[in-house]
């Protein structure tokens, strides 16, 4: 087996990967980027399908636009781009018609009286009053539901529960108090998010340019087999090249791991794990368990398990437009769909010339993609 030594090594080359090693590498590491697939950029890329820029994650957007943690971090990077921010703070897509909104004051065209005062008494709750300790780790439904009729207030409710779909991919009940508000206050902070120009797989391919134009050594398809250790201590990973088969040892005093925590647990326990069995609903467990900080069994009944994010996207080519701006209008009477972007109203090279490009978002209530894919369509 051939042995190696960097200064660090970074395992999965998407967003999360690709950064890290760009800010390792001005720092003055020497850095070696595994992936694990033939190109980079993960869920933060795309593919060129009869002239339409099909993005295999992200919808072609970025949070919070120019004013937000990633466009800093690009900067202090020098890594070019330029992101679309949005003109809207939102639509939304209710009882037949589209209400386009500058900021929150504007849901109020149509959460009607009675909502819209139960809105602000949750901003105030939200954003003006000390959330008591007991309330920090409640699942954001059941806190929600103290504090409103959650069935009479539909249109309300909706308005939590499709901003966290589409955000998040994740229920209500899948994310605390705690969360919901600290995501809230990002998002009046920085703003929402900004379309990429070009798409995600412009990113994404000009940080893969940078990192090698500067020495970064970057191996596709080659799997990582083991996250190595030495008296407690991570010492390097053990990959394989999926061409050749071959095994390689290499040393590093630091590894990053963009792969997600439950991959990355398996590989520092010798064990590998498909994207299938990553993604099993019934798999869900506290980090805590996961990492085997503590037993099972001392876990809060209240504590919200954490689960793994899955989204489902559908891209729609339209012959007219259907949105009417930069941003994401949020569906609160459909089944499924959480909302909907038009990122060819920044971009137009994203789809063929004259059309606009489509992109709705869902979270995944079905473990099987086809009857997914067919449900996100009625």
């Amino acid at each position: 087996m051939r042995e190696q030594t960097y200064d660090a090594i970074v395992i999965g080359a998407g967003l999360g990967g690709l950064l890290s090693a760009a800010q390792l590498l001005q720092r003055g590491k020497r850095v070696v980027v595994l992936e694990r697939l033939p190109h980079c950029g993960g869920r933060f890329t795309a593919k060129t399908y009869q002239g339409v820029q099909v993005s295999t994650g992200a919808v072609h957007m970025v949070p919070f636009g120019s004013s937000g943690v990633l466009a800093g971090m690009l900067r202090r990077l020098r890594i070019p781009h330029h992101f679309f921010d949005a003109d809207v703070f939102a639509s939304f897509y209710v009882h037949g018609k589209q209400y386009r909104s500058r900021g929150l004051l504007g849901t109020f065209r149509f959460l009607g009286l009675r909502q819209s005062f139960l809105f602000t008494r949750i901003g105030y709750l939200m954003f003006f009053r000390r959330l008591p300790q007991a309330e920090r780790n409640l699942p954001f439904d059941a806190w929600l539901a103290r504090h409103i009729d959650v069935k009479r207030n539909r249109e309300l409710t909706a308005f939590f529960e499709r901003i966290t779909r589409f955000a998040l991919s994740l229920e209500l009940s899948q994310v605390t108090v705690a969360e919901a508000i600290q995501t809230t206050k990002n998002m009046l902070r920085y703003g929402a998010p900004g379309i990429v120009e070009g798409g995600c797989a412009a990113l994404t391919t000009e940080l893969e340019r940078r990192l090698l134009e500067q020495g970064t050594e970057l191996r596709l398809r080659n799997e990582v087999m083991e996250i190595l250790s030495t008296d407690g201590h991570v010492s390097g990973v053990r990959t394989r090249d999926k061409a050749n088969r071959e095994e390689t040892m290499i040393n590093a005093p630091l590894v990053v791991s963009d792969i997600g925590p439950r991959a990355t647990n398996a590989l520092l326990n010798n064990r590998q794990l498909t994207q299938a069995q990553v993604l099993k609903h019934h798999e869900e467990i506290s980090l805590v368990d996961m990492l085997g900080t503590i037993p099972n069994g001392t876990r809060s009944e209240k504590e919200v398990p954490l689960a793994v994010a899955q989204g489902l996207k559908v891209h729609i080519l339209s012959d007219v437009s259907l949105i009417p701006h930069k941003g994401i209008m949020y569906c609160l009477d459909t089944r499924r769909i959480a909302g909907m972007v038009q990122p060819t109203n920044c971009d137009p090279r994203l789809a063929p010339p004259g059309k606009h490009l489509l992109i709705s978002h869902q979270v995944m209530q079905s473990e099987n993609i086809e009857e997914a894919t067919w449900l996100e369509m009625r």
